[in-house]
């Protein structure tokens, strides 16, 4: 095909002056491109490239919406690697890295604006990596023949290695001038790496320092472009480089890495490095004497080709700055060190030169918060006021006395404890932000008018002797203010202080130390004692209480298995249902017993205290007690005053006392024993005592009797029982009734007796009244829902109740529940309360609102006070603790409206006296 716009192209000498650029266009296939095959390019684009291919220096046409691009030899090294895929191709493409900074400029010249400029930076990648390179460009608008811009004709000169030899040599006179001016060691790392950061463009750099310890790089400065990155005070791993790169950092080898995702040294580095945004680096090593101290970081997030001119520059700053920064901090360290010096030559002159107190006290206050360079500072006393207020404020420094009195006085925490209990010194980069101080700062922020405290420093104040005088507290309202250098000097100025305000008693404080001392290691040795007594005591409760659980366990799994047998008639079918009431029965007992021990232990139970006698409270002991006593064959006598005797006190509880102490009594005296139940009175007290000529105990055991879980050594047939509760129940109930309990036994084999001393009160005691049991009422069938998601136990909840003649509909969840149509004519819900869907206590309320005349029963395994104050709150009627006794469902459901055919108010009265015929 013939070169269109070729004046001549036959003649002899266009070959031999034909560029390589020119052969390739003339070569290249155009019609697979935007514009087409050459014969049908408009006349401007010829005229544009025979321009392009005329110059000597470097220029380059894109042209049309795709920016087809065309050039000149001399723009070859421009392109690099990109060369045999630039000709013909979208400069978007070809150009993709610098596409964000020249698309916009190129947008302009194609509205008919010329630009041009000197020295503007660009990073592209032409090798395989990325580089700064700097050029004067012109950008003309080139017309089509149609008079609009079509094109986009591009002259430069890269000016790039005179751009960076000016910026060179800029950035070392900055360099130097900094160093030389700045004395102090923040400031010149700041403006040093600023500075840096100016030169090295788009890049990151950082100073770091080396925690040996933590095994992580401290981030102290770190800028980029000359803007800070807020990076500083961050930590970088030690393990984002490999241990053979650590090795060349403390060997004093700068490590330079163009890209970690392909250097061979970074492999199992590459992805931590990356996530952090380092995808090219240079670290060199800095350096005292044979430690390494830190690193100085230059880094960019991409892939990048260091040379070796911006290595040795980036290695000389390190150097240089390292050196004037090691000299600052000698020179800091020195200052600080002659200021300190001064501060404690003149606070020990001042210990040396008064024996007031107050005065001294001041002085060490004063200078305290001057060495550490607190804003404030406090003396607080180890001592008690009249008021009983402990840690007393003695003196302070740089706040007034009314910002401390807002604060209150310091309580026993695990902040302040220490200090006053003499433990190390405490330290605290941000308080408000420390394990330590819990959860006790102020909900909506520090109030007005209270001190700002973020760092925290405390020292306890001790004498020679060990007697904790006080304590020294110093805050500051920014963190990090005390450093490990500031505890050790407070801790030196400390030791002094307190002999100065200690010397005149160092004698006999001395001898009450020792004394003191010998007392502690008593006190140690004594409670490890009764720690160890009482792991004792547990782990026996522990295996006592397996033993009484897998009793009853052994009969109830027997008669499962008998019912399951198909043989079996009516007779053994129900001894076996017997049996499994009767174990479930003594389970549940067992149960509500460490749970009411758990709660009269922890003060959960509240008295419901009435005037009554004594009197009929051993009547009601005796009734219920009985059973126990006669299945031993025991003889039971009761001796009680003709008058009444009167106390105030819970009836439940009282009854209760005298029960657990006769059905021990009982169960601890062989068959056939005798049991004496005695009621005396005193001038102010009443006294109950129970006798027996039991066992009797041990005389170790006597002090520990009451003692939760003691009980005294068993056989390993276990035949007596119990779990060492029941006494110590007895001493909290009488406890809270202002009465005291008392155990005698005159040895083993003996038998013992238990007393409780009660305080009398005046008044007519509350005679008891009781509800006679009301005859069996018919009971009409009922439609009731069950909703538990233990299935066994609401499928045979439903077998007992459909036997009762009921309709019966089970679930096993609320929202199932709530979908189903089968509950419309509900009279009565049975709701288990820790259902998985939804609380049974929610579920209520919404039944409630369609079936505002139905009766809601809460039949479920929670059944402390507190529980049944919220199925009340939630709109239940009845509240029933599982296992419940069918009974007691059956009588609730036999009071319904629905369920029976009329209703009977019940019967009440005052109960009779019981029977207690046989016992004299």
């Amino acid at each position: 095909m013939p070169w269109p716009f070729d004046a001549t192209p036959d003649a002899p000498s266009a070959a031999t002056n034909m560029s390589e650029m020119e052969r390739q266009m003339r070569a290249f296939p155009w019609e697979t491109t935007a514009v087409g095959p050459v014969d049908a390019w408009p006349l401007g684009l010829k005229s544009a490239v025979r321009t392009v291919l005329d110059l000597r220096l470097p220029a380059y046409l894109a042209w049309g919406d795709t920016y087809v691009q065309f050039f000149n030899d001399a723009y070859v090294p421009i392109l690099g690697d990109k060369k045999d895929a630039a000709l013909g191709n979208d400069a978007r493409i070809t150009w993709s890295e610098i596409w964000p900074t020249i698309g916009p400029m190129w947008q302009q010249v194609r509205q008919g604006e010329a630009l041009g400029s000197e020295g503007l930076p660009l990073t592209i990648n032409r090798y395989g990596y990325y580089e700064t390179c700097y050029f004067s460009y012109s950008y003309s608008p080139i017309y089509g023949d149609a008079g609009t811009v079509e094109g986009v004709l591009v002259t430069f000169a890269d000016i790039t290695k005179a751009v960076l030899g000016e910026r060179r040599r800029d950035y070392q006179v900055k360099l130097a001038d900094t160093l030389r001016r700045e004395t102090e060691f923040g400031p010149m790392l700041k403006a040093t790496i600023r500075l840096t950061s100016e030169y090295f463009t788009n890049s990151n750099v950082a100073y770091v320092e080396l925690d040996e310890q933590k095994r992580t790089f401290t981030v102290k400065e770190e800028w980029k472009d000359g803007v800070e990155t807020g990076g500083a005070q961050g930590t970088l791993p030690v393990d984002m480089l490999s241990p053979a790169q650590i090795d060349q950092l403390r060997a004093g080898t700068t490590i330079c890495i163009d890209d970690v995702s392909t250097d061979p040294e970074c492999a199992a580095v590459a992805k931590p490095c990356i996530m952090l945004g380092i995808h090219s680096v240079v670290v060199i090593p800095l350096k005292d004497g044979d430690r390494l101290h830190g690193a100085g970081f230059l880094y960019k997030d991409h892939p990048y080709r260091w040379t070796i001119d911006e290595r040795t520059l980036a290695e000389d700053l390190a150097r240089r700055t390292w050196e004037a920064l090691r000299r600052i901090r000698a020179e800091e360290a020195l200052r600080e060190e002659t200021r300190m010096l001064e501060l404690l030559n003149r606070a020990g002159s001042v210990l040396a030169s008064t024996l007031d107190i107050d005065t001294l006290l001041q002085a060490v206050t004063d200078a305290a918060t001057e060495l550490t360079g607190a804003e404030f500072g406090s003396f607080f006393y180890n001592g008690k006021d009249a008021n009983g207020d402990a840690y007393l404020l003695y003196t302070l420094s740089g706040a007034p006395r009314e910002a401390f009195e807002k604060l209150g006085h310091p309580r026993p925490t695990a902040v302040f404890a220490p200090t006053f209990n003499g433990g190390p010194p405490i330290r605290s980069d941000d308080i408000t932000k420390d394990p330590r101080y819990g959860s006790m700062g102020p909900h909506h922020g520090m109030p007005k008018g209270h001190l700002p405290v973020c760092s925290y420093l405390a020292a306890s104040v001790s004498s020679r002797s060990g007697e904790v005088l006080g304590g020294l507290f110093f805050g500051h309202s920014k963190p990090k203010m005390f450093d490990e250098r500031t505890e050790q000097l407070i801790s030196g100025f400390v030791a002094q202080a307190a002999v100065a305000i200690d010397n005149a008693r160092l004698y006999e404080l001395a001898q009450r130390a020792a004394k003191e001392r010998e007392g502690i290691l008593a006190s140690e040795r004594a409670a490890r004692a009764e720690a160890e007594r009482h792991s004792k005591m547990k782990d026996e409760f522990l295996a006592m209480l397996a033993h009484e659980l897998r009793n009853p366990l052994a009969p109830i799994t027997n008669a499962a298995q008998l019912l399951k047998m198909p043989t079996v008639d009516e007779n053994l079918r129900l001894k076996a249902g017997n049996i499994i009431s009767r174990q479930v029965r003594h389970m549940t007992e067992l149960v509500d017993d460490l749970l009411d021990v758990s709660r009269v232990t922890r003060g959960l139970v509240k008295l419901e205290t009435e005037t009554l006698e004594l009197n009929a409270v051993l009547r009601s002991a005796v009734e219920q007690a009985r059973p126990h006593i006669e299945a031993k064959n025991h003889v039971l006598s009761v001796e009680m005053p003709a008058r009444p005797v009167v106390v105030a006190g819970d009836r439940t509880r009282l009854v209760q006392v005298l029960v657990n102490l006769l059905n021990n009594a009982a169960k601890y005296t062989p068959a056939g024993g005798k049991i004496l139940l005695r009621l005396e009175t005193g001038p102010e007290q009443a006294r109950m005592t129970v006798i027996d000529n039991g066992t009797g105990m041990d005389a170790k055991l006597l002090p520990h009797v009451f003692d939760l879980f003691t009980q005294a050594e068993r056989t390993p047939d276990r035949s007596q029982g119990g779990l060492g509760i029941g006494l110590a129940l007895v001493k909290t109930i009488v406890q809270m009734h202002g009465g005291q309990v008392e155990a005698h036994s005159d040895g083993p084999n003996l038998g013992a007796s238990v007393s409780v001393l009660l305080p009398l009160s005046e008044g007519v005691a509350v005679p008891v009244p009781v509800r006679l049991q009301a005859r069996a009422r018919p009971v009409a069938p009922c439609t009731l829902t069950i909703v538990d998601d233990n299935v066994d136990a609401a499928q045979s909840l439903a077998v007992l109740l459909r036997e009762q003649g009921h309709t019966v509909h089970v679930f096993d969840g609320a929202m199932r529940t709530l979908a189903s149509n089968e509950i419309a004519n509900t009279h009565a819900f049975i709701l288990d309360i820790g259902l998985p869907d939804m609380t049974g206590y929610e579920l209520a309320r919404r039944l409630r609102r369609d079936h505002p005349t139905a009766s809601f029963i809460a039949l479920t395994g929670y059944g402390q006070a507190r529980d049944r104050d919220l199925s009340k709150q939630a709109g239940f009627d009845h509240h029933l603790v599982k296992p419940v006794e069918f009974r007691a469902l059956a009588d609730i459901l036999a009071q319904l409206p629905q369920c029976q055919p009329a209703a009977e108010a019940p019967k009440t009265g005052v109960a009779p006296e019981p029977d207690i015929a046989g016992v004299s």
